[in-house]
């Protein structure tokens, strides 16, 4: 009997098909909780804004029992990447609850932390329910360097004790920093140190301003052209950004003003069950404790979706969108306005383009 031939698909084509599908029927595939907004740091940098404001609504945030509750509506509505993120999420006592929970629906769970709090039975935990993956920011490569950005003495040492904990204990980890004026003279130790780990290392040069309005932390930007040549000191970082400019070449860009997945297959869940498009999208909210995720995520998420670019936007048939790091977010938060962009974004696409077109 002869059997049915099946036409095997490669695993790029079979992620492109897979996306492709998941932003067709709109499924909430990724999501990120911010489990609190509390800090055990003061980071120079943080978009946040004033830390005594924000640990003064600690009373406000979820419970385990809600949050546990809210891990199994986004599970049952087809996410399956799970953010847990904060502030410092460690810092909330039932975070092992959480975790564990998260784990045991199935969710592939990465943590972002800033390492100081790892303890013996955050590394049992850890051990017993590996992580995705734990990313920890190192924003030096010594105390000073470090501690002028995050505000507490012996935090360097800490972030370190906690980085060595994970690596001895085999979780996986990743390493990463924000470039500017006050540790860019150390960028290479930093890269140097993840390199040494063996661990993955990531950075990105963009600072915005705080979500409370605050625009002080845009001052330690360095410059743009300081920053690309950074990026592209790296042959492995330099062939990434060229591949990735090619790839986006022959791709049209999308009416919507906003062209990335938040809303259509991303979300965001604050510490206080406002659920909205992402991170930095905070007009549009959803009150879970008032509704459920299938509701806030069939009803109001969509409406960022009818948002389309103005006539007049410069980014309009703009080449180097691909390069620049688009985001009508982060535009609002600088420009007062999502359709006016970042001075500093389009400098930073222009630099990479001039870059790419160097190499070839």
């Amino acid at each position: 009997m002869d059997c049915a031939q099946t036409e095997w698909l490669s695993d790029k084509a079979y992620l492109q098909q897979f996306r492709k599908k998941v932003a067709e029927q709109r499924i909430p595939l990724s999501g990120s909780a911010d489990l609190t907004h509390r800090c055990n740091l003061r980071c120079i940098h943080c978009y946040l804004g004033d830390k005594e404001v924000i640990n003064g609504k600690c009373g406000k945030e979820l419970s385990s029992a809600q949050w546990i509750s809210i891990v199994d509506q986004i599970t049952d509505a087809g996410c399956l990447y799970l953010l847990i993120t904060g502030g410092e999420p460690l810092l909330r006592k039932d975070f092992g609850d959480i975790y564990r929970h998260a784990k045991k629906k199935g969710l592939l769970v990465t943590v972002f932390t800033n390492g100081t709090l790892i303890t013996d039975a955050i590394i049992e935990l850890f051990s017993d329910l590996p992580p995705r993956a734990v990313e920890i920011s190192l924003y030096g490569a010594t105390a000073p360097t470090y501690e002028k950005i995050t505000g507490v003495h012996g935090s360097y040492d800490k972030c370190r004790d906690g980085i060595e904990k994970l690596l001895n204990h085999q979780i996986n980890l990743r390493l990463k920093t924000i470039l500017m004026t006050l540790n860019h003279h150390e960028f290479y130790d930093i890269e140097n140190i993840a390199k040494e780990y063996g661990v993955k290392f990531r950075f990105d040069p963009a600072i915005f301003p705080c979500s409370n309005g605050d625009k002080a932390p845009v001052q330690m930007r360095i410059q743009p052209g300081e920053a690309v040549k950074i990026e592209f000191s790296d042959k492995d970082r330099s062939r990434q950004w060229k591949d990735y400019f090619e790839r986006m070449k022959g791709i049209r860009i999308s009416d919507a003003l906003y062209k990335c997945g938040a809303g259509r297959n991303s979300f965001h869940i604050d510490p206080y069950g406002q659920l909205q498009p992402c991170l930095m999208v905070s007009h549009l909210q959803y009150n879970l404790l008032a509704g459920d995720f299938r509701s806030g995520w069939g009803e109001v998420l969509p409406q960022l979706k009818g948002k389309q670019t103005c006539a007049s936007s410069l980014c309009n048939n703009c080449e180097k969108i691909s390069l620049c790091g688009f985001c009508p977010a982060f535009f609002e938060l600088e420009t007062g306005a999502e359709d006016i962009c970042s001075d500093y974004l389009c400098d930073l696409g222009q630099y990479r383009f001039q870059a790419i077109e160097a190499a070839n």
